[in-house]
């Protein structure tokens, strides 16, 4: 049986998506390089609008978390903080979970997505190119032939270069590493995400279920010197309120993190080929967004797939320019806020701005929370009569079966 997409990974973008278009009637295969579960260094924030994504794939409760009500920033001698939730909508708020449950439901529910398989330890390397357009992935030396190729595979994105569309740095190179850790019995914190503004990188506290405690470090590169974990604890100790939450905690994760946190595709889609999430733009993690615009993009690109099938690439060049509308306003308040964080005496009078005038900061703090990421205006329930038309505009296109796909390729698929 044709597959309409193949998806290379299967973290939130690539999930997402492929459950919403497994639940529109098409045919998805999904190839993920690791197994789940799987530990990824992540800030493990999802943001409001990315929580209300959750809502309406209904896996809120299956994802579980810790409500966020409010984002402080300290730094400086100074603390300012703001609500999650907006005025009049008090059901927005954010959530705190790790990594590692977030992939897991969501990839739970893929599996059990009628139309869709997904297979692990099956590393993607490329798009392949007939004509000047993507027709499939390139998966274990083998073409797995779609109508859509969709690169939802990460920050060092393969299917990205294979395309030709790696974009340069614009900016000096950020690092961040994060670790867990389990504050001792009868040890409560408030339901807060805390920002810790110091010389050179910013600290992220955020409190887990279970009496788990996330704390991630950003700076700019090298500010992590020859040890993440020294450099950790050195920035930690540098605040005495959080070096009290601390003390006592046991380590559950080793320190980890990416030498590179931002990266930029200088184009978001090809003929025949979509990326998705931080294959597409990934932007610093300072505003803690990737996650929630992972979700929030793969939902409207699932809308966008029905037509792109029906009409071709003009459909996917039209979401990529829907994308950049969407999530500017996000981009620009990033781009300013680190320029601020690397500026003590601009990072300063911010922070006083931000305490003297709550309305603003409350504006800041729903811009960073994609509060207003709203639903595509079509849903893509039509999926498959439009597939049925697709053939007169597109050439057939030809796949191994799933006996041939699961006798060369050593993961688990599950198919349904």
């Amino acid at each position: 049986m044709a597959v309409d997409v193949v998806i290379a990974g299967g973290g939130p973008a690539g999930a997402t998506l492929a459950i919403l278009l497994g639940r529109a009637g098409l045919r998805v295969d999904v190839y993920e390089a690791r197994r789940f579960p799987r530990e990824k260094p992540c800030g493990e924030g999802i943001m409001p609008g990315g929580v209300a994504v959750l809502g309406r794939l209904g896996l809120r409760e299956a994802v579980g978390g810790r409500a966020l009500s409010n984002v402080r920033y300290h730094g400086f001698g100074l603390t300012a903080a703001a609500p999650f939730a907006r005025p009049g909508h008090p059901e927005t708020t954010a959530l705190a979970q790790r990594r590692l449950r977030l992939d897991d439901a969501l990839v739970a529910a893929a599996r059990a997505t009628p139309g869709v398989r997904l297979y692990e330890d099956a590393a993607v390397e490329g798009a392949e190119i007939e004509n000047g357009r993507a027709v499939g992935l390139r998966v274990g030396g083998e073409l797995r032939r779609a109508a859509l190729v969709v690169g939802a595979d990460g920050l060092e994105s393969p299917v990205r270069r294979s395309l030709g569309l790696d974009g340069a740095a614009r900016a000096p190179s950020r690092s961040g590493v994060r670790m867990h850790f389990r504050l001792p019995p009868g040890r409560t914190v408030a339901d807060n995400l805390e920002i810790f503004v110091g010389r050179g990188y910013e600290l992220y506290a955020a409190p887990l279920p279970d009496g788990e405690l996330l704390v991630a470090g950003l700076g700019d590169e090298g500010a992590l010197g020859g040890s993440a974990r020294a450099s950790l604890d050195r920035w930690i100790t540098s605040w005495p309120f959080l070096r009290d939450v601390l003390e006592g905690a046991a380590p559950l994760t080793a320190p980890a993190g990416r030498a590179r946190v931002a990266r930029r595709a200088r184009a978001g889609f090809a003929p025949g080929a979509v990326l998705l999430g931080d294959s597409a733009r990934a932007s610093d993690p300072l505003t803690a967004g990737g996650i929630s615009h992972a979700l929030a993009t793969a939902e409207h690109l699932a809308a966008v797939v029905p037509r792109y099938l029906a009409e071709g690439d003009r459909a996917i060049a039209r979401f990529d320019r829907e994308r950049h509308r969407l999530l500017r306003p996000h981009d620009w308040l990033t781009r300013a806020l680190v320029e601020i964080v690397r500026r003590p005496w601009l990072a300063h009078a911010a922070l006083l701005s931000m305490r003297a005038l709550p309305p603003f900061m409350r504006r800041l703090v729903a811009v960073a929370g994609a509060a207003g990421l709203q639903p595509p205006a079509v849903a893509a329930a039509p999926a498959r009569a439009m597939v049925a038309t697709a053939a007169s505009s597109a050439p057939a296109l030809a796949i191994n079966s799933a006996t041939a796909q699961n006798a060369t390729l050593p993961q688990r698929a599950e198919s349904p």
